[in-house]
């Protein structure tokens, strides 16, 4: 049917709160899903060190669901995990961050506000080479990670693109942080009621594992309102561009211009929101 287009999805969770982890298993231009198959859950113990700590059978969709006991993990993370289709052995990775209640974080949407256009997406999905990057832009969130705050990446890409994306995150020196796409492909459109109805859910989702989003970046009237309506303040959001948005007759947004204008903003006064 064609060459694997396997997803995991990252996790964020408290101490208190069992570790949920789910995966998505297809094949081809069709994204023909793997049913009924035995996939095997394996986690990174050390370096090099992995052992299996589950199984589950995906269902008619090809997903699968894994849940391990609060107290399973020690440590903040990221805690490798990757999972194993036994049919064939191909694989997804995922990993989970333990975090503290009150962990700061700053958000940041990728296409349009990472990338230089909306449209790299579908350069991504027609394979017209890896996106481009908006200039500096990994050095901002790179000097969020150096006040230590957690850097999350939200997207409205479909799940077959999250292991490009994440290499695109790596190759390009982002800090290391949570990746989330979109788990349908029907839900992908670039609209209130799908992405940015995926976005609003995933921020409280957030919340609700005790992680304070302190500043979030994006691009488009879908972020704008998604944001605000998920309880981050207009005046710690970032919008690219030269004007200030607002949504629902809210507060306006701060305008991002330039990423390499606003690096020299990012000093220790942005500590404390």
């Amino acid at each position: 049917m064609g060459p694997p287009h396997h997803a995991a999805t990252d996790a964020i969770v408290s101490a208190a709160q069992p570790v949920v982890l789910r995966g998505k298993f297809a094949y081809g231009p069709t994204s023909k899903d793997a049913e009924d198959e035995t996939v095997a859950l394996w986690r990174e113990e050390a370096p090099c060190r992995w052992r299996e700590v589950a199984r589950a059978i995906t269902d008619g969709d090809g997903r699968t669901r894994f849940e391990l006991p609060a107290g399973s993990l020690t440590g903040p993370g990221p805690h490798p995990f990757r999972m194993f289709l036994l049919g064939d052995l191909t694989s997804a990775d995922a990993s989970v961050w333990v975090v503290p209640a009150g962990t700061r974080a700053v958000l940041f949407d990728v296409d349009g506000t990472l990338t230089t256009d909306d449209g790299e997406l579908f350069e991504d999905l027609l394979g017209g080479g890896a996106p481009d990057m908006q200039e500096g832009a990994h050095e901002v969130a790179r000097r969020w990670a150096e006040l230590g705050y957690l850097p999350i990446f939200i997207t409205g890409r479909p799940y077959f693109l999250r292991s490009s994306t994440a290499r695109w995150l790596v190759e390009r020196k982002f800090p290391a942080g949570p990746l989330y796409t979109v788990d349908s492909v029907v839900d992908f459109a670039p609209t209130e009621g799908k992405v940015g109805a995926f976005k609003e859910a995933a921020i409280r989702a957030l919340r609700d594992a005790g992680v304070d989003i302190a500043w979030a970046y994006g691009n488009a009237s879908t972020d704008v309102c998604a944001y605000r309506r998920a309880g981050i303040a207009p005046d710690h959001t970032y919008i690219v561009g030269t004007e200030p948005r607002v949504c629902d007759d809210g507060a306006p947004t701060r305008p991002l211009p330039s990423y390499v204008l606003h690096l020299k903003e990012l000093g220790d006064d942005l500590r404390a929101p």
